[in-house]
């Protein structure tokens, strides 16, 4: 049995270890790399130079955006084709999307490398942040190819069937940013630069690994040159199909970038430093469920193309309450050891080390329905609904967020900051239920049609 065969047969619960652990461990590990080098920042540059990362960070996500526009689009539908035993199909969309991925990946590191000191300006950066900031942000964007290549071959090799080996290229990137963070940062004194050095670098052997496997013909699906071309129809639904995931990370920088505006207003640079270590602990939660979504989406892709409706519900009800039931017990493990998670990043600052231990156990205490809002807009992705899945997304990021984030800031400062997370992430799962409950019924009615 080949390996896109096995998801419309296979035990549900078998699958979703075999596709769902390896991509979370290789997403944890991902987040992992940044929080090391978060660590050696703040020990080896201070509170600025944590403030300067967590400043570029909205920047770094919307590179992440378009990384997320063509990779997951393009994983999606080669999901669906797999499952409707279209091979050729696949294959023309793995053409065409690393076609269309070099020329915007170029396009935007020059974008970049241009006019990243006025876009630093629009990040509200002080004078006293700013070249920590600079020299991070300045190896990101000259790098940035490297993203690209890195989510796409990631995401393609999970797609057709062998998450394993996608694991293995994180392991080997993780450790290889962990040996190259000190050097760079406490060796050469590099700096926030050595730190953006490292993750390059790492990113740069992810994409080394998966043009060897893909070369070596190892996989299902390799490249061909005559589909190393712009097939507009095929970007178009690969674009579509991307669009939820890309526009997350697209709205996550806005928000990122309205959390800092009013961080800087209300607390000032110790208090964007404070988020700094609170973004990257939430991003280990969060990814968590990105790989639990990841590992899931080509298991429903693949179902629901070969009308397996009533596998397409268990799979995505066990990624659910397995997802949920594990951020439970990770938030409050966090929410418990919240200052001694803040002491690994600085052990000489007691005011930040205070802001960070009580901004982490407001700002995460409701994030196990993020784990829900996530795995519902991943759904529908894998399903080919994408509007259904940027609206949920737009729901938790932007549209509740950002009211909620003012009004609660205007009345109450940096508590208002801390607080707007958990209020938001409530009303949005609200919004994620009412959604899947109409998709459940539409479920149901085609496996009774197609039971007929």
């Amino acid at each position: 049995m080949n390996r896109s065969a096995e998801m419309g047969t296979k035990p549900i619960l078998w699958l979703l270890g075999k596709f769902a652990i390896p991509s979370i461990f290789s997403l944890v590990l991902h987040a992992l790399y940044n929080i090391v080098d978060r660590i050696f920042i703040g020990r080896g540059v201070g509170a600025l130079g944590l403030a300067g990362v967590t400043l570029c960070f909205p920047l770094l996500l919307f590179i992440f955006g378009f990384c997320l526009l063509f990779s997951s689009g393009s994983s999606s539908l080669i999901s669906l084709h797999l499952g409707k035993q279209q091979k050729d199909k696949a294959e023309e969309v793995f053409g065409n999307t690393f076609a269309i991925m070099s020329v915007t990946s170029i396009v935007i590191t020059v974008i970049g490398l241009m006019f990243y000191e006025p876009m630093l300006r629009l990040m509200s950066v002080s004078n006293d942040v700013y070249p920590h900031a600079k020299d991070y942000l300045q190896i990101l964007f000259a790098g940035s190819i490297f993203f690209f290549y890195g989510f796409f071959i990631t995401f393609v090799i999970r797609a057709e069937g062998n998450p394993v080996y996608a694991t293995m290229m994180m392991v080997v990137a993780t450790v290889i940013n962990v040996i190259l963070d000190p050097i760079f940062i406490f060796l050469l004194h590099m700096g926030t630069g050595g730190a953006a050095l490292a993750t390059i670098i790492s990113e740069a052997v992810i994409v080394l690994m998966g043009l060897m496997y893909i070369m070596r013909k190892q996989g299902l699906l390799h490249i061909r040159r005559k589909y190393l071309h712009f097939n507009w129809p095929n970007i178009g639904r690969i674009a579509f199909l991307g669009l939820s995931p890309a526009l997350m990370d697209i709205a996550a920088s806005f928000q990122v970038s309205f959390l800092n505006s009013r961080l800087v207003r209300y607390g000032g640079d110790v208090a964007v430093a404070a988020m700094g270590i609170i973004f990257s602990i939430t991003s280990l939660v969060a990814l968590f469920t990105f790989g639990m979504a990841a590992g899931m989406q080509p298991l429903i892709g693949y179902n629901y193309g070969a009308k397996n409706y009533k596998r397409v519900k268990d799979i995505f009800t066990y990624a659910c309450f397995s997802t949920v039931a594990i951020l439970f017990f990770a938030v409050t493990a966090i929410i418990v050891f919240s200052e001694q998670i803040a002491m690994l990043f600085c052990r000489t600052d007691p005011d930040l080390i205070k802001l960070s231990k009580h901004g982490l156990r407001v700002f995460i205490f409701m994030y196990p329905l993020v784990g829900f809002q996530i795995l519902g807009t991943r759904y529908f992705q894998a399903v080919g609904k994408g509007l259904h899945s940027i609206l949920i997304g737009l729901s938790r990021q932007l549209l509740i967020f950002i009211p909620v984030l003012y009004i609660l800031s205007g009345r109450f400062g940096v508590e208002g900051v801390w607080f707007s997370s958990p209020v938001a992430e409530a009303l949005a799962a609200i919004v994620t239920m009412l959604f899947l409950a109409r998709e459940i019924g539409a479920l149901n009615r085609l496996q009774k049609n197609t039971a007929g």
